[in-house]
């Protein structure tokens, strides 16, 4: 039984999301709370001579999560060491089994940034001595689907955790946190530079003048694509990168 499922949540501390070891492009974000974005993001600008420069800046494009986490642990405190291992081997076996079976969820050993893929993990290697108890920690990753919601995503996880035959004396404890994350974020980033040249052709027209368009120069566009959480099953993703707007007639600097 799920003992408890709790809404997903966010953080500004939890900007940097943690990617799972096999994988580097895949992300996962959580936290506590969210966080406006002017709270999140400021931006500043400073003059200079001849032009000015601007702190980090923000263009950024939101998207639906890939999937949500959901964090199982499978236990059993059996007394004899070796009949509680044989209980959570089997289970294992029981729940790779039917995982095999759903191409809407991927199982993975470990925790959320730390985890294996099954096909290269043995239940015996995965489990975990608690003194009476053992258990084996479990990752779920549950594909969303078009226009899902948070709520229908759970609904799903909750009927196929609920679902897990055990062995024995074995039993699933559900973990209090879940999720959220994205695949392949470098796919997003043709879309996030043309929206950042779109935002330079813009600076360079409000802040030009007739026979005078302003020179600009960026820097760290080289930089990977980074994703924070926007909504219960909203990502938001962005280049950190900064910007210099200078006149192409400017004074020189006084020595």
């Amino acid at each position: 039984m799920i003992r408890q499922l709790a809404g997903l949540a966010f953080c500004a501390a939890c900007l940097a999301a943690p990617a799972f070891a096999q994988d580097k492009d895949v992300i996962v974000v959580t936290g506590q709370m969210i966080e406006s974005d002017d709270e999140a993001q400021d931006r500043v600008v400073t003059g200079s001579a001849g032009g000015f420069s601007s702190g980090p800046p923000f263009v950024s494009i939101n998207i639906q999560a890939d999937y949500v986490i959901f964090t199982v642990s499978i236990e059993s405190g059996t007394r004899a060491i070796d009949e509680r291992n044989r209980e959570l081997e089997r289970t294992f076996t029981m729940l790779g089994g039917r995982v095999s079976r759903d191409k809407t969820i991927t199982m993975e050993v470990g925790y959320p940034g730390s985890s294996a893929a099954l096909e290269t993990t043995k239940a015996k290697e995965a489990i975990q001595e608690m003194g009476d108890r053992s258990r084996i920690p479990i990752v779920f990753k549950f594909a969303t689907k078009p226009a899902d919601s948070f709520e229908a995503v759970r609904a799903r996880a909750e009927t196929f955790i609920d679902g897990i035959d055990v062995n024995g004396r074995a039993e699933i404890v559900t973990g209090d946190l879940q999720y959220i994350g994205v695949t392949e974020p470098r796919k997003h980033r043709e879309e996030l530079l043309r929206k950042i040249a779109d935002d330079t052709r813009l600076l360079q027209s409000i802040f030009g003048t007739p026979g005078n368009t302003p020179m600009i120069s960026l820097s760290g566009l080289e930089g990977r694509v980074k994703t924070r959480p926007s909504g219960p099953l909203e990502l938001e993703m962005f280049i950190p990168y900064a910007i210099n707007l200078s006149s192409p007639f400017a004074p020189p600097p006084p020595r």
